[in-house]
């Protein structure tokens, strides 16, 4: 939902391209080169969206046949698993975590069960957790979580579509996370703020067979300077600031707990993401309309009777005020909370 601020549109405005297919683009090698060293990877690519670098990250490490062990709700077991299913040939297998978040003795148990199936190509963990109330992994949390793949000599991949938002919480560097995984996607338009991007990382010889895969899948593209360089800015300038979006998602999840008819544990919100239950259920959608001609929109979203609401740059205190007010307006007008 964001949008790029004045500086990152100049940076984009004024951006040095070239033609990326043929890697001649100077932006966009900055901005991999650039990334790659932020997460203490060899290399990195730039791809249009954190789907395709999941799928590109994936589909160099598991082959047609192949099992994917990966936490129930995590987005590429929600969001992209027509891909993996379809185009790559690939089976998921998902595990039951808290919040998103996989137990070594569930994952150690999931290869047990799952290779009586067939061969597993690899593990995918998730960090940030999108569904899980953007739930994080600390990074002990992480490596144990890792370790069964690790014995086993299976690859990890790890979602970090928000790890931004996971080092701001933890205070952990990005690279301190990555170092667990093989493969590490990022996205530069959700905390960022970059209008388009995202980046997977990993070993020289990854990126490379990645590169030829992302060709596969129509992701290939000429003069992208103009949108590396946007990523490039959020990258250099927005990491910071995430920790502002944490205070304001904590914020509005302490007032919104206390509107009747919305439950919400303000315990759980740790990053930029709220996830609250209307009561009753069927009332959510209406809560939604709502605020929304108030100018506060809410994602219907993650199960009945739930919505998400997500902390941003473009949202400032004065924001979540009126965000606290619109949501209280709505559940009074609706009557929610009431016998």
């Amino acid at each position: 939902m964001t949008r790029p601020t004045t500086a990152m549109r100049r940076a984009m405005a004024e951006a040095e391209v070239g033609d990326d297919v043929f890697g001649e683009d100077p932006t966009v090698r900055r901005l991999e080169e650039e990334t790659a060293s932020v997460l203490g990877k060899e290399a990195a690519l730039f791809v249009p969206s954190g789907c395709m670098g999941n799928q590109v990250a994936i589909g160099v490490q598991a082959r047609r046949g192949d099992g994917i062990l990966l936490e129930e709700f995590s987005h590429v077991a929600y969001v992209e698993v027509a891909a993996l299913t379809a185009l790559l040939g690939l089976r998921l297998l998902p595990l039951h975590g808290d919040s998103g978040r996989l137990a070594a003795e569930t994952v150690a148990a999931g290869f047990v069960e799952a290779e009586r199936q067939g061969p597993i190509a690899l593990l995918e963990l998730e960090n940030s957790h999108n569904w899980g109330v953007g739930a994080v992994y600390d990074r002990e949390a992480l490596r144990r979580a890792a370790a069964p793949a690790r014995e086993r000599g299976r690859p990890v991949h790890l979602d970090g579509a928000r790890l931004w938002n996971a080092s701001a919480a933890t205070g952990t560097p990005p690279a301190a996370f990555a170092e667990i995984a093989d493969t590490v996607s990022v996205c530069f338009s959700k905390g960022l703020g970059a209008p388009v991007g995202s980046a997977v990382a990993g070993t020289q010889a990854l990126i490379r067979e990645a590169r030829t895969l992302r060709k596969q899948f129509g992701g290939g593209m000429r003069q992208a300077g103009i949108l590396a360089a946007g990523a490039l800015h959020g990258l250099g300038h927005h990491r910071e600031r995430l920790i502002e979006d944490h205070r304001r998602a904590r914020r509005l999840a302490e007032a919104i707990a206390q509107v009747p008819g919305i439950r919400i544990d303000p315990a759980t919100v740790v990053t930029n993401i709220v996830i609250a239950e209307v009561m009753p259920h069927e009332r959510v959608q209406d809560l939604a309309d709502h605020t929304a001609t108030a100018g506060v929109r809410l994602l219907v979203f993650g199960g009945p009777g739930r919505f998400r609401a997500a902390t941003h740059l473009d949202v400032d205190d004065a924001g979540i005020d009126r965000a606290i007010d619109a949501i209280a307006t709505a559940a009074r007008a609706l009557g929610l909370g009431r016998p």
